[in-house]
């Protein structure tokens, strides 16, 4: 799946895609949406790509298979406030620390030992076969 950290400073993902226990490359993970808020998303890709395009405004709320439509998601607002999207696509305030996706338990592990996000990631990466760099990390400016 992937790793997503986001320490209220700076948020961090792997880059590294999976499927079926195989590494198929990498690709993006955070996006910038039009309203100037950042996303970053864990789980599939075709997921992953029409949740931004409905966040942006770009088409209809999609329409997903609780069963199947795995995901994790975290919204940073320009003003450094967060909010998960949870399955439904329902939206909710995060909690800061914020940990996401299958080294989500070693990164927010890490963070509540002091570490920074980029720092949680890392070691996420290391521990965690669905993890791995390059890391996308985007500094938020409050």
């Amino acid at each position: 799946m992937t790793t997503i950290a986001y320490d209220g400073k700076t948020l961090v993902t792997d880059s590294q895609v999976t499927l079926d226990g195989k590494r198929f490359g990498k690709t993006q993970k955070i996006f910038r949406l039009h309203s100037r808020a950042v996303l970053a998303i864990a789980g599939s890709m075709d997921v992953s790509y029409e949740i931004m395009r409905w966040l942006n405004g770009d088409a209809e709320k999609p329409a997903l298979d609780k069963e199947q439509d795995d995901f994790e998601a975290l919204v940073i607002e320009p003003d450094g406030s967060a909010w998960e999207i949870a399955p439904g696509l329902r939206r909710f305030p995060a909690c800061i620390p914020w940990s996401g996706g299958t080294g989500g338990i070693v990164a927010m592990t890490a963070m509540r030992c002091g570490k920074t996000a980029q720092e949680a990631v890392e070691l996420a990466c290391e521990i965690d076969t669905k993890s791995s760099g390059p890391l996308q990390i985007h500094l938020v400016a409050v």
